[in-house]
């Protein structure tokens, strides 16, 4: 991704200041600016994103935080790009690891449904499920922590209704105190892989990732209820 930048610069006419004109230079593209200030709004606006993706500062030496709904900069008239800040999208590392994940998850699962609020991904038709459970194929939902990757997944939410040999599964809750965004009632399996197998890495490929996650469902529904 590009870095954006806003630029303050003043201009003359025939040696007579003309007060300053600020210009917001936003992923490549520069925006004339009327006055000394600029809302987070504003900013999103000009960069033509809707504001729930976030807007970043990053100032002068590389320094990065989330601007806050409403807050207001000060743009201050500078020389060259002595004055510089910077912002872009809120898509941080975070995120970024987020598509990378969900592209090798979609490598195993053809359809894989992610809502970014609140960071839940459905896996539909997850299967086959051993032989007891009321039903060999399921959707399954998992919600991605704040802090993933050093933060594992927890929990397997399904359709409410799951039973093995018509019982009602140990460890297990329904309807979830939490309920994904994806219609119907679920209940949740409280599961997570077992220690020391959580070993995430920079690459994603090469350590523990949400592919092994959804591949470990087994585990759980191979110890039946």
């Amino acid at each position: 991704m590009s870095n954006t930048t806003t630029e303050v610069e003043e201009k003359t006419n025939n040696g007579h200041r003309e007060g300053p004109k600020y210009f917001v230079n936003i992923e490549g593209t520069e925006h004339p600016w009327p006055k000394g200030t600029i809302t987070t709004e504003e900013i999103a606006a000009l960069g033509g994103w809707d504001l729930s993706q976030g807007v970043i500062e990053i100032d002068k030496d590389n320094n990065e935080h989330t601007l806050r709904t409403g807050q207001v900069i000060e743009l201050k008239p500078g020389h060259g790009f002595s004055k510089k800040v910077r912002w872009k999208r809120g898509d941080n590392a975070f995120e970024a690891r987020i598509e990378q994940e969900l592209a090798l998850l979609r490598t195993r699962f053809r359809d894989v449904e992610y809502v970014a609020a609140g960071h839940w991904v459905r896996v539909k038709n997850y299967r086959v499920l051993p032989d007891g459970w009321s039903s060999g194929v399921t959707d399954v939902v998992f919600q991605i922590p704040i802090g993933y990757p050093g933060t594992q997944p927890y929990g397997i939410y399904a359709p409410a209704g799951m039973r093995y040999l018509g019982n009602m599964p140990t460890n297990y809750q329904e309807p979830a105190a939490n309920q994904p965004p994806f219609g119907g009632t679920w209940g949740i399996f409280s599961w997570a892989p077992g220690d020391g197998q959580w070993r995430p890495t920079a690459n994603v490929a090469a350590g523990t990732n949400l592919l092994n996650f959804v591949l470990g469902f087994n585990d759980r529904f191979r110890e039946g209820a």
